[in-house]
């Protein structure tokens, strides 16, 4: 029970107030992760599964190239405040699932976050008070892209939730697609209500790239599952049709496309976004080393990419590392998909919580945030997806040495 309740503290906190500084640099994320290094050692937590070998390869490759480019300060202070309390995070995850069986205590605290979020969006939207003070009274700070969207012309509107708006886009359009799942493998009119507030609050933020994510993951959620289960299949196929025709046709970007809102005046083209990838590209292929720090010193933008992240960070060899576990990552969520449309294989949790991730993929290919800058809950839904695959695939061994061993007791008792 205490390893839960400690795990749900520094969940919220990681999410909501972790880098808020307490004393000098020390945040409360510092605190609590050292405290939970400490319990996860007791619990028995403390493993280097192949994931985080060849992520922490990576890192190793990042601090290298930052530090001889005389950035070792931040570097390590990023590495201690960032990607450490990510790793933990991690690591307490598959601890919950795998020892405790409490996977449905991080999707209803994510539900709940997500929820909490959502109100909080459409409060700043109605022009609550409260609402638009509440970062402020907590004191949540900014991510780096945020503080970005202050200081260029795009309009903010003062919807940013509880996390800001880039993070907001990421974290609402994942939570949308675990909010339509539940125990009884049914999307229930709870599911759909939970789904409509934060989906509207998703809209508000106007993160476009979030948006879309969260339309394509979610519609491929809801069709597997209904047509999987047999359920719904006439309204899961005509939701699927009515949407891709909306994607394709353009109408949907009409109907966002509203005068003074981030829809429309972007501030930063899909153009401009491809030349800014390009040129970090570029760099990187006379830099072969990389630099991240250096290379935003020498006025570069950020890629807002996460290939071109991976290769400033961590140059050719441990950007290439990067991005084969991203591939890796990719392959294994197909495999776990097409199991559980094929074959029955998999639970609904596992299939949304690759939706969900699918979201954050999607999203780090025109933002910054990704595996790359050491999300916190990039890692937290890859733990999920991997400890939840690994009992899953043991129950699914299991149950197939059993029929084998009836087959087996069957052809004795027909020879005798």
């Amino acid at each position: 029970m205490f390893f839960r309740i400690f795990f749900s503290i520094y969940l919220i906190v990681s999410l909501f107030y972790g880098t808020v500084p307490i004393m000098g640099s020390i945040s409360v994320r510092h605190i609590l992760t050292i405290m939970m290094l400490g319990v996860c050692y007791f619990e028995g937590g403390l493993k280097l599964d192949r994931f985080l070998k060849w992520y922490i390869a990576f890192l190793l490759f990042y601090v290298i190239v930052e530090a001889g480019s005389g950035y070792s300060s931040y570097v390590f202070g990023k590495i201690l405040g960032t990607y450490l309390a990510s790793i933990v995070l991690y690591m307490a995850t598959k601890v919950v699932i795998e020892k405790y069986n409490a996977e449905h205590l991080i999707t209803n605290i994510l539900i709940i976050l997500g929820f909490i979020n959502a109100i909080e969006v459409i409060g700043q939207y109605l022009g609550s008070p409260l609402a638009i003070a509440l970062p402020q009274i907590l004191r949540i700070p900014m991510s780096e892209e945020d503080l970005e969207l202050v200081n260029s012309d795009q309009p903010l509107h003062n919807v940013s939730g509880l996390m800001g708006v880039v993070t907001s886009g990421y974290f609402l359009s994942a939570i949308s697609v675990l909010a339509l799942y539940n125990k009884r493998n049914q999307i229930s009119i709870l599911n759909w209500a939970v789904f409509a507030v934060i989906f509207f609050a998703l809209f508000l933020v106007q993160e476009r790239s979030g948006l879309i994510a969260g339309i394509i993951c979610a519609i491929l959620y809801f069709s597997i599952v209904s047509i999987r289960e047999q359920r719904n299949f006439k309204t899961a196929f005509l939701t699927s049709v009515i949407a891709i025709i909306l994607i394709t046709s353009g109408f949907l970007s009409q109907i966002v496309s509203i005068e003074d809102t981030r829809y429309s005046s972007v501030g930063m083209s899909d153009n401009k976004r491809i030349s800014i990838a390009t040129d970090a590209f570029s760099w990187v292929l006379q830099n072969p080393i990389g630099g991240r720090s250096y290379y935003y010193d020498m006025g570069g933008y950020y890629s807002h990419n996460i290939f071109t992240n991976a290769l400033l960070y961590g140059g050719i060899i441990g950007g290439g590392i990067l991005i084969g576990i991203l591939f890796v990552q990719i392959f294994k969520i197909i495999n776990i998909v097409s199991a559980y449309f094929l074959r029955f294989t998999y639970s609904p949790l596992l299939l949304a919580t690759c939706m969900a991730y699918l979201c954050y993929t999607l999203n780090s290919l025109f933002h910054n945030y990704s595996l790359v800058t050491g999300g916190e809950m990039i890692l937290l839904l890859w733990a999920m997806i991997g400890s939840l695959k690994d009992i899953e695939d043991n129950a699914n061994n299991g149950d197939d040495d059993d029929l084998e061993m009836e087959e087996m007791e069957s052809d004795l008792m027909i020879e005798n």
